[in-house]
């Protein structure tokens, strides 16, 4: 495999904390249902104690409470073999809403029958799990499962899970070609950890809330999804459930003994998608964390209108998403240590979406001075879809989305009322539409003109719980306003806008790209941004230099400027731009080109650097079983070639 990579700083060597915590995952690199539910019952035979259900739950140390799990769900259906005769009460996924079958006597509590074998456990503690553990082995019963951490919240169970390959170069060991399976690795694994009360009810379209705790947690199972389109979900997609009730977080940790002679260094995984989709299951960072000694943490947050619709004024200021994202990480910083994390050395990297949102906590008053270290894979802060200044827009973007749904535009106040009280999350999650103005409908937005809520508004929320940026990622930088000992890696691949094509489905299945169709999309992008009042000058400049002059109507040379002019304009100028601006300020910035593929996915020559590649070798895809991973993501044992 060949990276190209560049380090552009006035500094000389990197120090030790930051090759461990960051350049060992790229080391790696170089080396190598949707299933909605409306269940809110709260009869107390749905759970495991007496008496009347209370949403809010009790602090720590409550004599009366016994264990809280992720979700009211979780003692409620049996996941993921929960489908099928099996389990006649359960919806097939893409079945919602429907009833999900929580009636049946099968799932109900029986103080006289605390052992009933027919109660549905969460996760591993229900048996093994493949997606959770890895492929079952002969001598999984001999083998230690349970381990237990307590955090400022309260205690947390989670689990241990074995791996059987190594990417360490030096290791000739190899599973298939040994009758006996040898661990080489184990990480302590909290799936599902709650880092906000859910954002729903009066928690929608408003910033979360600090978590009120627990006596005992059972991390042993992802929490549910954000709502986002069904198209991007489903268990062949890795996004078996979904619901607004999805604030969780993930803790993979390589050893969480005490007596330790190091803290070990703190990865947080942001992951992508434009703003409208993903989910934090999607990135397994067990071999990460076992195999470079780092903590790495995944979460969840609110996506598309539930995440950031903006009216610009104090019906609903937006930012939701990306507020998401400070609370998750300030839990981490306050909590970490509970883990054998190093809460002095926190690594925010992820792609796209996660890149940019990486970049801008980089620069956000909340987190600033926690966050050491970014990797921005295909991301930039200062990209033009990664944060919205015009209000404007926002409010436009909010407005079409409105009347999309059937509410009323009247007024801001109705329809954010509208779109609270009177939609649900599966119709507000699922709707899509191509904004107006720029090529992403969702995003983060500056504070600028913004009129908030003040402190005698919402009951539990105060007026600062409201802002996020005042200025744009650009001039806070300039002002240095970000960690003294900040550390930037910044990543692009060969074909980073391909996906465009590959997505498009009137272009199926041969993904042809005609004159026509390059110069009515050129025309859509000028259109669409409106840089200059000159339209036609900047189109025939665009034309210009996106065309193989050798060749001009070779339709794979169109294609492939096509996506170069998508790549560059989405995602190198940003990254450029940033490396930019941060070398200017002195600050050590590393930078790298992903110009080779993964030969098993057998990919055709115009996308086979796609955009997030990098996916595979930061989990260690090749080193993994395959059951880690969902199907569609998915490569067969006997894909994997020598080359990957």
């Amino acid at each position: 495999m060949v990276v190209v990579a560049a380090r552009s700083s006035h500094h000389g060597r990197c120090r030790r904390s930051w090759c461990r915590g960051v350049t060992a995952p790229i080391l790696l690199i170089f080396c190598t249902v949707v299933h909605g539910q409306y269940y809110t019952t709260r009869d107390p035979r749905w759970y495991s104690r007496e008496g009347d259900y209370n949403y809010h739950l009790p602090n720590p140390g409550d004599p009366d409470y016994r264990t809280y799990t992720y979700n009211n769900r979780r003692y409620g259906y049996y996941q993921p073999s929960g489908y099928g005769q099996q389990y006649p009460g359960q919806n097939l996924p893409g079945q919602y809403p429907q009833n999900t079958g929580l009636g049946e006597d099968r799932f109900k509590y029986d103080p006289a029958n605390p052992n009933n074998v027919q109660t549905p456990f969460p996760g591993v503690l229900g048996g093994w799990r493949e997606d959770l553990q890895g492929k079952q082995r002969r001598d999984w019963q001999q083998l230690d499962r349970d381990v237990h951490v307590t955090t400022n919240y309260g205690q947390v169970q989670g689990f241990k899970v074995h791996l059987y390959d190594s990417p360490d170069p030096k290791s000739f060991y190899r599973p298939w070609h040994s009758p006996v399976d040898r661990i080489m690795g184990t990480c302590a694994t909290f799936l599902g950890i709650p880092y906000a009360l859910p954002p729903t009810f009066e928690g929608r379209f408003k910033p979360p809330r600090q978590h009120r705790g627990w006596q005992l947690l059972q991390a042993v199972d992802y929490g549910p999804a954000c709502p986002q389109p069904v198209q991007y979900t489903g268990a062949t997609k890795g996004i078996r459930d979904m619901d607004e009730d999805c604030l969780y977080l993930n803790v993979f940790s390589p050893n969480t003994q005490s007596g330790i002679a190091q803290k070990y260094p703190v990865m947080i995984y942001i992951h992508g998608g434009e703003f409208v989709r993903g989910a934090s299951n999607t990135f397994p960072g067990q071999m990460l964390a076992a195999f470079y000694e780092v903590v790495v943490v995944t979460f969840n947050y609110r996506l598309g209108a539930l995440g950031f619709l903006s009216t610009g004024d104090e019906n609903s200021p937006g930012n939701y998403g990306i507020l998401d994202q400070i609370m998750a990480v300030r839990w981490v910083y306050d909590n970490i240590e509970a883990f054998n994390g190093d809460r002095n050395s926190i690594t925010l990297f992820g792609p796209g979406a996660g890149g940019a949102s990486a970049g801008l906590l980089m620069v956000a008053p909340q987190t600033k001075d926690i966050i050491t270290r970014v990797i921005a894979q295909s991301g930039s802060a200062v990209a033009d879809w990664a944060l919205i200044v015009d209000k404007y827009r926002a409010q436009n973007t909010s407005r079409v989305f409105g009347q999309m749904v059937g509410c009323s535009i009247e007024t801001s106040w109705k329809l954010v009322n509208c779109m609270r009280q009177g939609r649900s999350f599966y119709e507000l999650g699922n709707a899509e539409f191509a904004p107006h103005v720029g090529l992403f409908p969702w995003g983060p937005v500056l504070d600028i003109n913004f009129t908030f809520p003040g402190d005698e508004w919402y009951e539990g929320w105060r007026e600062r719980d409201w802002h996020f940026l005042r200025e744009t990622p650009e001039e806070l930088i300039r002002r240095g306003h970000y960690n003294r000992g900040l550390h930037y890696m910044s990543g692009v691949t060969l074909q980073e806008a391909a996906f465009v094509i590959s997505q498009n489905e009137t272009l199926a299945p041969y993904f042809e790209v005609d004159q026509k169709f390059f110069e009515q999309k050129v025309w859509e992008l000028v259109y669409r941004y409106n840089y200059t009042i000159n339209l036609n000058g900047t189109y025939e400049a665009i034309k210009y230099m996106y065309t193989y002059w050798p060749d001009p109507k070779n339709t794979t040379f169109i294609r492939e400027q096509y996506i170069n002019l998508l790549s560059d304009f989405l995602y190198r100028a940003p990254a450029d731009k940033m490396i930019k601006l941060l070398v200017e300020r002195k600050v050590p910035v590393y930078s790298y080109v992903m110009n080779t593929t993964i030969e098993g996915l057998k990919l055709p020559e115009w996308r086979k650097v796609p955009h997030d590649i990098e996916h595979y070798l930061l989990t260690g895809a090749p080193f993994m079983d395959v059951e880690f991973f969902p199907k569609k993501a998915r490569l067969d044992r006997l894909m994997w070639t020598d080359n990957d």
